[in-house]
């Protein structure tokens, strides 16, 4: 008879990850750096001067509307380092910087230092990627990362039953966290505290039906039928570090994780609709505040989590190969960028 071979679970990462600002570094630099970052919407942009700003992991980005279309900066003045606008969004006639009133075309170029005879062509913005992708507005800090297109493939394929073409943008907020953007990736990643700790959720899916199917490297899909009476069925798509793309029958709630350092997150909201027929507002505000809730008892359980990982009892954990194949993915990830930077 032959022996049967088991597969021992793997640990997790070490509780040191979540909290400590050398992990944090290579973070930022191997793995948040080369990755796409969803930055706006193009409802967001109606004319030049129209602007975004977001940061990625902690590096500060303006998105703005040019005369040619979109173009992206990092939002630092070549003066003196202040950012040359304050807002999350808005319209500018002029862009200048208002720190000493350095003055840029909205193609980044300087076009005016008061008091200072300098070469202006040697003092542009420094430029970001941006590119669009069925309406959404990314940009990237690496000039080595693969193009957009390439890189949202996987999801063009994974997202291709759900019309999201004609799904229209309704609302988009912020939710900030005290807890490290793995221990929110860590708690995403798996279905197997659904019935524990998401009972609205719960009672709406079929949890026998809950699948995580890890495809490649960097994606993974979430599914599981609508019990009968239930809300949604719904698939949701992580495109690895921080996008998030839960898709319904009724529309799309897609999360862009910015992580704000090694203790701390920001989550952005945008809820799309396939139909923004007044009269259905309240279904619309039901759906948003059921999603919400879910968002909240998922930062609730992640921030009690994160609060013992810096306790220094818990030192490593092992992962389930049947329940948390996604959370196995996800870590090996980042093993992965620890492995490059050492």
């Amino acid at each position: 008879m032959n022996e049967i071979v088991r597969t021992r679970e793997p640990e997790t990462l070490p509780a040191r990850a979540y909290w400590a600002p050398e992990y944090w570094d290579i973070e930022r630099k191997e793995i948040w750096a080369k990755t796409w970052v969803l930055a706006a919407h193009v409802s967001d942009f109606s004319k030049p001067g129209d602007f975004v700003t977001t940061s990625v992991a902690g590096t500060p980005v303006l998105v703005l509307m040019g005369e040619s279309g979109l173009r992206a900066f990092h939002n630092v003045c070549r003066h003196r380092a202040s950012p040359v606008v304050l807002t999350d969004c808005g319209h500018v006639e002029r862009l200048t910087c208002p720190y000493h009133n350095w003055r840029y075309d909205f193609e980044g170029r300087l076009v005016n230092a008061p008091a200072m005879n300098i070469d202006k062509a040697e003092y542009g913005l420094f430029p970001v990627r941006c590119e669009t992708w069925r309406g959404l507005v990314f940009v990237c800090l690496s000039s080595d990362a693969p193009p957009l297109d390439a890189w949202m493939r996987d999801i063009a394929s994974a997202a291709s039953r759900y019309p999201l073409e004609n799904m229209r943008l309704a609302r988009k907020l912020t939710i900030d966290a005290e807890v490290n953007w793995k221990t929110y990736c860590d708690n995403y990643a798996e279905g197997w505290h659904v019935p524990t700790i998401h009972p609205g959720l719960n009672a709406a899916i079929d949890m026998a039906s809950y699948r995580v199917e890890t495809l490649g490297d960097t994606l993974q899909k979430h599914s599981a039928r609508a019990r009968d009476g239930g809300m949604t069925d719904g698939a949701w798509l992580w495109r690895l570090p921080g996008l998030f793309l839960n898709i319904y029958d009724w529309g799309m709630n897609i999360e862009q994780l910015e992580p704000l350092g090694p203790g701390r997150i920001r989550l952005h909201y945008r809820f799309f609709f396939t139909d923004l027929d007044p009269a259905k507002e309240e279904e619309r505000e039901r759906m948003m505040r059921w999603n919400l809730a879910v968002a909240d008892e998922d930062i609730k359980i992640c921030e009690r989590v994160q609060q013992n990982l810096q306790t220094g009892i818990y030192e490593r954990g092992r992962l389930s190969l049947v329940f948390e194949n996604g959370v196995v993915q996800f870590q090996q990830t980042v093993e992965q960028a620890y492995t490059r930077a050492r």
